[in-house]
């Protein structure tokens, strides 16, 4: 059997590993990271496991997946598969595979920690700091807030944004979200949080955070006019993607003090241009896509994607399959 590598990691350092979760099984591994489409194509015409990139270098597009004979898995090793046509996938056969939860502990502490961040304005008192400068009095005469007592707001309501909700009971927090999907009473009473419609958390919020999807519906879902619902002292965290924002509108918000601050871990292009809106704005924190790369995240992303893979090898069905 052939398994196509296309992460940015050693091929033979992958069979290894694999091997102490299958045996028996002759196997071999082929790396493919960045490989252009038509080179990839060719090498997946034989392919029977692909495992993803979750850099998202290697995209595996519709002709690629048109010209796998035999593939019965592509396999992410990550939460996130924009990278993969999960439609063609689906139309020719191939079932796609993510790691569902692997990662929610670490998007959700850097979620809270970026919160604590902004309404401390924890990097400006920090360089200032560092420069030899003593702002203690302008803090008090300025103002760094409390999460206790504030609004919070949850956009998206799946996995990671119900493990930010757990961390935030001990803060005292007001929590409201906005799902397509409500969650039951029950539940409801689980995560200390109330429904609200998105216009109302947008106007009601002293910081909101998203965590949706990418879909057609949500690009831009946070655009000039739902910035301008904010309230002056609000902050906006986006630890979901980065087209869920207009970039650009967020930009102007801030430097316009339309809204307080922001945190930002994901951009639309990544790595960003040299000339991102956001570069350089005093009350942003950028950090490069990392909430969810803790080193317990790894381990946990790679031992069930590569679980999942000894389970096909096996002659198995493949857990986590996106496109059933």
């Amino acid at each position: 059997m052939k398994i196509l590598n296309t992460a940015p990691m050693s091929g033979a350092g992958l069979k290894s590993v694999i091997e102490t979760k299958v045996s028996g099984i002759s196997f071999t591994v082929v790396d493919v990271h960045k490989f252009p489409e038509d080179k990839l194509a060719a090498e997946i015409a034989d392919a029977d496991i692909l495992l993803g990139d979750f850099t998202g270098n290697t995209p595996i597009t519709r002709p690629v997946v048109k010209a796998a004979k035999k593939l019965k898995l592509i396999q992410q090793p990550s939460v996130g598969y924009n990278h993969i046509d999960i439609n063609a996938c689906k139309e020719f056969g191939i079932s796609v595979a993510n790691t569902p939860g692997a990662n929610d502990i670490g998007v959700a502490e850097h979620t809270v920690m970026l919160a604590l961040a902004c309404l401390k304005n924890l990097p400006l008192y920090n360089t200032k700091t560092h420069q030899g400068e003593w702002l203690f009095t302008q803090a008090q005469r300025t103002g760094i807030f409390e999460l206790n007592g504030k609004t919070y707001g949850l956009m998206g309501m799946g996995r990671t944004a119900r493990a930010v909700a757990e961390r935030l009971v001990p803060f005292g927090v007001k929590l409201l979200y906005y799902d397509i999907i409500r969650l039951s009473a029950e539940d409801e009473k689980k995560y200390h949080a109330a429904y609200a419609s998105m216009e109302e958390i947008l106007k009601t919020a002293d910081v909101v955070s998203l965590h949706l999807p990418l879909t057609a519906e949500t690009t831009k879902i946070i655009d000039a006019a739902k910035l301008a619902l904010m309230k002056s002292t609000a902050v906006l965290i986006n630890v979901g993607r980065g087209a869920l924002v207009d970039e650009t509108a967020l930009a102007e918000a801030l430097r316009g003090k339309k809204i307080a601050f922001a945190a930002v871990d994901v951009f639309t292009e990544e790595p960003p241009p040299v000339n991102h809106p956001l570069f350089g704005l005093e009350n942003v924190i950028l950090t490069p896509h990392l909430a969810g790369s803790t080193r317990e995240s790894g381990m946990r992303i790679m031992n069930m994607a590569l679980d999942n893979l000894g389970r096909v090898l096996k002659g198995e069905k493949p857990l986590w399959v996106l496109n059933p």
